[in-house]
């Protein structure tokens, strides 16, 4: 026979398993790709801001050759803008990866800041939240046996959301490491005439990745009050309210990318 003090020992087991892959999803939400794939970017990125620099020059080339076909050259100072343009470009390109970091150091810091009080997905909630002991045992406790089979679908339920949020914001984290090496490339457009707004749109595609964080953690904070909005603390309650913190993170990075137009 099962004992109700087993029973609750194997749901504080649940909860801790819960909790556990909501804590590790946090640590993906703050994790820098700058300090941990460091040496990994900077190869990637310095073959890639070999092929920027080409196309930076020959950005510069066009159009200096398009003006001085078109005679739109005929002072000093349409010379020096084109040049400075150049270097700004180039300049650019360079420092890609510092300008990136910024970025993401920015809306990184306000993640880590509000993630600080995080200590678990259903920290707020007890073994009661998920399972109620039976007014009576009955035959060999089979109502106890009964309770823990009735949990467990709702169980299986907030791991899922767990994966799906710890695999959505991992692939964030891909994503922003991709950004951040592919970066030169978009950024080289600025020497070229009618190509800047590829540099601006990715710009705001790379801060809409990164919004996406705080986006994320937002919803975190919510879970709580909409769960007890739901049910309360019932299972019913937690249940769903977790499907649809797992479905909200899963358009997470669309929301981000409304925000900014992108």
């Amino acid at each position: 026979m099962i004992e109700w003090e087993a029973v609750e020992a194997m749901v504080q087991t649940w909860l801790d398993v819960i909790n556990y892959t909501f804590d590790t999803a946090i640590k993906a939400l703050t994790i820098s790709p700058f300090e941990t794939t460091a040496s990994v970017m900077e190869k990637a990125m310095s073959a890639v801001e070999g092929v920027a620099l080409v196309l930076v020059s020959l950005f510069f080339v066009m159009q200096l050759c398009s003006d001085a076909m078109l005679l739109k050259i005929q002072s000093y100072e349409q010379v020096f803008k084109l040049f400075f343009k150049f270097i700004l470009a180039k300049v650019l390109v360079q420092n890609s990866r510092g300008i990136m970091g910024i970025i993401f150091n920015g809306f990184n810091d306000i993640a880590e800041d509000l993630t600080g009080d995080f200590t678990g997905f259903l920290e707020t909630f007890g073994t009661d939240s998920i399972i109620e002991k039976p007014e009576s045992a009955g035959f060999m406790n089979i109502n106890y046996i009964l309770k823990l089979q009735e949990a467990t679908p709702s169980y299986w339920i907030l791991l899922g959301s767990c994966l799906v949020i710890y695999l959505v914001l991992l692939g964030r984290l891909f994503e922003i490491v991709v950004y951040t090496v592919i970066a030169p490339i978009p950024l080289s457009t600025f020497a070229g005439e009618g190509w800047h707004e590829i540099a601006k749109s990715f710009i705001k595609s790379y801060a809409a990745v990164c919004l996406q964080g705080i986006i994320v953690v937002i919803m975190f904070y919510a879970f709580t009050q909409i769960a007890e909005v739901l049910g309360g603390t019932s299972t019913m309650g937690i249940t769903v309210t977790a499907l649809s913190l797992a479905l909200g993170v899963m358009k997470s990075g669309q929301w981000s990318r409304q925000a900014l137009g992108v």
